[in-house]
């Protein structure tokens, strides 16, 4: 059981347009808060865990405790004055989108101690593991991937959303032809090899990939 109220968050930041390292992954707030109206909370599991690389065997078995790191942000989220507690959706990138389909799952919040109303209203995952997902999802779910990621191939995602079938809310698949893994950040160009896999920056791709979760976002917490 996951007591999400026992433990406060031992460190906060706000930032405005800026770029962090979350969920094996970098996140640019500003392509998701922009002037919408959004709060952007970024929760780091690794640091204080002691964790530098988001990709090692020591980060993948903090998977089970980055799901309760879910739950906690969204507690501490619906304690702050400025947010609508009942408009919160998870985003989650490589690694991170991972936790974003485990804590969409329709069973995910029976795990609260005590019990609690709150929920993820939303959720999308920018190049998850799709194989490593369980239950279909129980909320509205955008999934982003590249054509070309061979770290999280888009086959796993199609195959995944194909075994889980049509019944309740909608789950999307966006796959962008000539993308790689990581297609989402900008310091990713030229592309690279890491861990033995090719993540590059696609521009296109990316554009696309915003303009798409603006239009999921106001869909489904508006």
């Amino acid at each position: 059981m996951a007591d999400a109220w026992a433990t406060p968050l031992e460190r906060v930041e706000f930032e405005g347009a800026s770029q962090r390292l979350i969920s094996g992954g970098l996140i640019r707030g500003d392509r998701i808060q922009g002037d919408r109206g959004y709060v952007v909370l970024l929760v780091d599991s690794y640091a204080t865990r002691g964790i530098e690389h988001a990709c090692t065997s020591s980060a993948f078995v903090t998977f089970l405790n980055r799901r309760s790191d879910a739950y906690g942000a969204l507690v501490f989220l619906a304690g702050q004055t400025f947010v609508d507690p009942h408009r919160v959706a998870a985003v989650g990138f490589s690694a991170g989108g991972w936790v974003t389909l485990s804590a969409a799952e329709p069973n995910s919040f029976e795990h609260f101690a005590p019990p609690s109303n709150l929920r993820f209203r939303a959720a999308a995952a920018f190049n998850p593991p799709c194989k490593q997902a369980m239950a279909r999802p129980g909320i509205p779910t955008l999934i982003f991937i590249g054509a070309l990621d061979d770290w999280t191939p888009a086959a796993d995602c199609s195959n995944k959303i194909a075994s889980w079938g049509n019944d309740g809310p909608p789950v999307e698949l966006v796959v962008y032809p000539g993308a790689h893994h990581g297609f989402y950040y900008p310091h990713l160009q030229p592309g690279m090899t890491l861990f033995d896999h090719w993540v590059e920056y696609n521009g296109e791709a990316a554009d696309n990939a915003s303009h798409r979760l603006h239009q999921f976002l106001d869909r489904h917490l508006n």
